[in-house]
């Protein structure tokens, strides 16, 4: 893929809204990880989270998934209206689960027909269909859901439908905290009771965010037609499936191995070509173990910098594609490749090359972000240098 252009992207995380906000944390290493706040639960040990303040959203459209879209995709358009038939896709786990919840609590199973509104937004369909609708956009709709991957997975299909004649994609992905997330993932014990340390040898678990993020997606003739400034292209996407296990990783990476050597493949570039990972870099020991081991053997000996950022947004399951994404491409356009918040002590037995404390300042031209989900949903996208 080399001739699909970014002309827009929009972000909103536990960090606050707006690609500045986010291009100054890069910077600054500030985290938006904090005690939760959205919902009580008893009898639970209480961990830190990417909680997005809820004076960003706007709280009538009764879905803070939709709210958190609504925000990001704003952004991304800017003053532009989308003309023609194109693509709308966006990735996600949890929907309107949020709601849903509310409703349960409420009348426990009961019909609660003065409440059906909290219902509506359910299916994880329903975010795109009315996303569609509000903005008034023609053409395709899609929603993926391959676990930590779907909106990096959201984003290739959307830059392989550009490169097919698709005349725009609005590609990204969202996710809310929820109950159902937040006690899951306590039940498998990969919560960390402490902000996350990503590839730390103190590492504990995870810690869960929320947020989301989208990107404008043109052909690359079309946007230098309309002398539009891109923040980068869409140069590959690498998709695989090991189905290793339910939740836990490959142990040797063999999935995520595989996602990268597609991406890298797609883009037509070489490994010693990349100089920055934006690693998935989940504070897991299982996770962290699996994905380093898969690093070295797609880059062997000359590992690119690599980190994580979910140090500073926590971890945005469905959205943590395309919250990454965005990250990336301001590290391409700032020429600033961001350490990892919350890493210390690295752990010996990962062989990764860390971003040194304060990040470094580097002319990039080839980024390759990762997202790898439960079920060894795995993918990879390349971002290469845009006109900014």
């Amino acid at each position: 893929m080399r001739g699909v252009a970014v002309t827009g992207i929009g972000i909103v995380t536990a960090l606050g809204a707006g690609v500045e906000v986010h291009r100054a944390a890069l910077h600054s290493g500030r985290t938006g990880l904090r005690p939760l706040s959205l919902f009580t639960l008893e009898g639970l040990a209480p961990a830190p989270v990417g909680e997005v303040d809820p004076g960003l959203l706007d709280a009538s459209l009764g879905s803070r998934t939709l709210a958190l879209a609504l925000r990001a995709v704003r952004e991304a358009l800017g003053a532009r209206e989308l003309v023609g038939e194109g693509v709308l896709a966006l990735g996600t786990t949890t929907g309107g689960i949020a709601e849903s919840e509310q409703h349960y609590l409420k009348h426990r199973g009961t019909e609660g027909r003065e409440d059906r509104a909290l219902l509506v937004h359910h299916p994880l369909g329903a975010t795109v269909d009315v996303l569609a609708s509000m903005l008034g956009l023609e053409g395709e709709r899609h929603t993926f859901s391959t676990a930590c991957s779907s909106s990096a997975n959201a984003i290739g299909y959307g830059a392989m439908r550009i490169e097919q004649g698709a005349p725009w994609a609005l590609v990204g992905g969202v996710d809310a905290l929820c109950r159902t997330t937040y006690t899951g993932f306590h039940s498998l014990r990969l919560l960390s009771p402490e902000p996350c340390r990503p590839f730390d040898r103190r590492r504990r678990g995870l810690s869960l965010g929320e947020g989301a993020a989208f990107l404008l997606l043109q052909p690359v003739l079309s946007a230098r037609a309309q002398g539009t400034l891109t923040h980068g292209f869409v140069a590959g996407w690498g998709a695989t499936s090991d189905a290793h296990h339910v939740t836990a990783p490959h142990p040797e990476g063999r999935g995520a191995m595989e996602a990268m050597r597609a991406a890298l493949a797609d883009a037509g570039c070489t490994p010693d070509e990349v100089q920055y990972v934006n690693a998935h870099g989940t504070a897991t020991p299982a996770n962290d173990h699996a994905e380093a081991r898969a690093l070295a053997q797609v880059f062997g000996q000359q590992a690119p910098l690599t980190s994580s950022t979910k140090g500073l947004t926590g971890h945005t399951l469905g959205a943590a594609g395309a919250v990454e994404a965005v990250l990336s491409l301001v590290s391409l356009d700032e020429g600033f490749v961001p350490a990892t918040v919350g890493l210390e002590e690295p752990d010996a037995a990962l062989a990764l090359h860390h971003v040194p404390a304060g990040g470094v300042a580097l002319r990039l031209e080839t980024v390759l972000s990762n997202s790898f989900g439960f079920g060894g949903n795995n993918a990879a996208l390349v971002f290469t240098r845009g006109s900014r």
